[in-house]
């Protein structure tokens, strides 16, 4: 029998292929086959395609390490949910010293220096001839400490639309906004902005959630943007335990756009480091979620213990939805979590890491990955980081 012919396969077939990819591991493993089927799925990776393989997918965990040299060597471990007893070391891609990372956003990782100086760096783009397109800088942010910068995000894959998109960066401790457009000199602070917990970027605004667990959303084509509220506060009934528990409030999008506001209640406990030094644990008690529904011309918060399909990725500065059937090893109605850092306290790593079960309240896992981590020293907490892919065998 003679052997097919895979790279002469008709265009509408390849097409009809490509429309029922639902990973961006399956559309990579697609353009790998051939040339032809290369240079097809490259021309193909863009509009709604593009958005459904961009957006929504499972985060990597992104792990950077420091050990203990002259030189600071800096150890970079990517793993994921399919397997999460299992890390894979990385060459470090981005120049280390005083950076210190800040999160990702459209697979880009985000690091900032003592001179407030902020770096995107993407470690799925490959280095080019005379340049290096893997790596962005920002102009300075005036700001006293580059600590109190805890969450930055984009509007956009810079790869993908490199002169149309936006920075937006959190500043914790005083609870501002601030954004740069790209080609942008300087930052603009959002007016009237204040307590700001978290924010994200959805359907062409950036949604922020501030410390009467309202959100309000962004306009930043605004010559000066401005908070404007579109959500009613968010009064939770809670016990008597869960009201003495640090709090921490997260925003996500539902893949079929909905809000999601989350609570995560933590406990801490005091304990002794190595050189007696009293510092801080911290350990995630469990988590409430609330949906925003629109009643009668109204918006209210709703508890739900039912994401249905869907799985929350959330973390120190991330926060990200999935659909869980469409990716192996990911658990349905449920919260995968990495440790948070409160900015009022003195933490210490604890590893505190797991997936929690938003229908009965359990914990499918603790402690995910601390067993690979115990020999080296953090550099900052694990990252939660999605994959992109850049056209690029």
């Amino acid at each position: 029998m003679d052997q097919s012919d895979w790279a002469s396969l008709p265009e509408d077939l390849l097409d009809l292929i490509l429309s029922r990819l639902v990973t961006l591991s399956d559309y990579v493993r697609f353009s790998t086959v051939c040339m032809p089927w290369h240079t097809f799925a490259l021309e193909k990776y863009d509009g709604e395609r593009h958005r459904k393989l961009s957006t929504h997918q499972p985060p990597l965990l992104f792990l950077p390490h420091t050990r203990g040299s002259k030189e600071k060597e800096t150890t970079i471990f990517i793993t994921s949910i399919h397997n999460l007893s299992k890390t894979y070391e990385l060459e470090s891609f981005t120049p280390i010293g005083n950076q210190r990372w800040r999160g990702s956003s459209h697979g880009w990782l985000i690091s900032v220096d003592v001179n407030f100086v902020i770096t995107l760096s993407n470690p799925f783009c490959s280095k080019l001839k005379g340049g290096d397109d893997r790596i962005i800088r920002l102009p300075p942010v005036p700001h006293t400490n580059c600590y109190h910068i805890v969450k930055v995000i984009l509007s956009a894959n810079p790869t993908m639309t490199p002169d149309d998109y936006t920075v937006m960066i959190m500043f914790n401790m005083y609870g501002k906004l601030s954004c740069i457009r790209a080609g942008d000199k300087k930052w603009t602070y959002i007016n009237k902005c204040h307590d700001v917990d978290d924010v994200i970027y959805s359907k062409g605004l950036f949604y922020a959630l501030d410390g009467t667990c309202s959100v309000s959303t962004c306009d930043i084509s605004e010559h000066y943007p401005k908070l404007n509220k579109v959500s009613p506060r968010l009064s939770p009934n809670l016990s008597p335990y869960e009201e003495l528990q640090e709090i921490k409030n997260y925003i996500v999008e539902s893949a079929g756009g909905d809000l999601l506001q989350l609570l995560r209640f933590m406990d801490f406990t005091i304990v002794l480091d190595d050189k007696m030094k009293r510092i801080t644990r911290v350990e995630t008690k469990g988590f409430k979620a609330f949906k925003l529904l629109f009643l009668n011309g109204e918006s209210e918060w709703v508890e739900t213990k039912n994401l249905g399909d869907g799985s929350l990725f959330v973390g120190d500065n991330t926060s990200t939805y999935v659909s869980a059937s469409n990716f192996l090893g990911c658990h349905p109605n449920s919260i995968y979590f990495t440790e948070y850092c409160p900015p009022h306290i003195c933490f210490a790593h604890s590893y505190d890491m797991g997936i929690y079960n938003l229908g009965d309240g359990s914990f499918l896992q603790r402690d995910c990955v601390s067993k690979f981590l115990s020999s080296p020293v953090s550099t900052s907490p694990p990252i939660w980081i999605q994959p992109t892919f850049q056209g690029k065998i």
